[in-house]
């Protein structure tokens, strides 16, 4: 296999940083889809209360919430899968560029998904997406009496 030069390694790595920043524009907009998603699943809980809903009703508003709740983790899944992807692209051209390193971020990026990758982000999606869900789902099931 023939050595990439100095210049052919910063271009592919610069590449992928592009693509990763580019990738994290659509990160963005699933966020903020599920965001919305979370608020419209408590909302709809807040009106089936107002309405007196009935078991079909609380039951539909329920199951939309777990629905809204599975839908946020997949979709951080393809977001923390896109992470690993980049991580493993920057690793396979580290090891390509035989002598010629990487930047100290690429770097310090792949030790990072090695170690445990986002593991704040982690612990944030549960807490978010969790709260989300009981916050739509125990006010249907629970009097706020009790």
């Amino acid at each position: 296999m023939e050595m990439m030069s100095m210049l052919e390694s910063a271009m592919a790595e610069i590449a992928l940083w592009e693509l990763f920043a580019q990738s994290r524009g659509a990160n963005a907009t699933v966020f903020l889809a599920t965001v919305i998603a979370v608020w419209v699943a408590a909302r709809f809980s807040s009106v089936m209360i107002d309405k007196g809903a009935n078991t079909v009703g609380k039951v539909l508003c329920t199951a939309f919430a777990i629905g809204v709740f599975l839908l946020g983790f997949n979709l951080g899944g393809w977001i923390n899968g896109t992470y690993e992807g980049h991580a493993g692209a920057l690793a396979a051209l580290d090891a390509a560029n035989g002598s010629i390193d990487l930047g100290a971020g690429s770097q310090q990026f792949i030790e990072n998904m090695k170690s445990g990758g986002n593991t704040i982000g982690a612990i944030a999606a549960w807490l978010f997406y969790g709260a989300g869900f009981l916050i739509a789902v125990l006010p249907l099931w629970i009097s706020p009496k009790d």
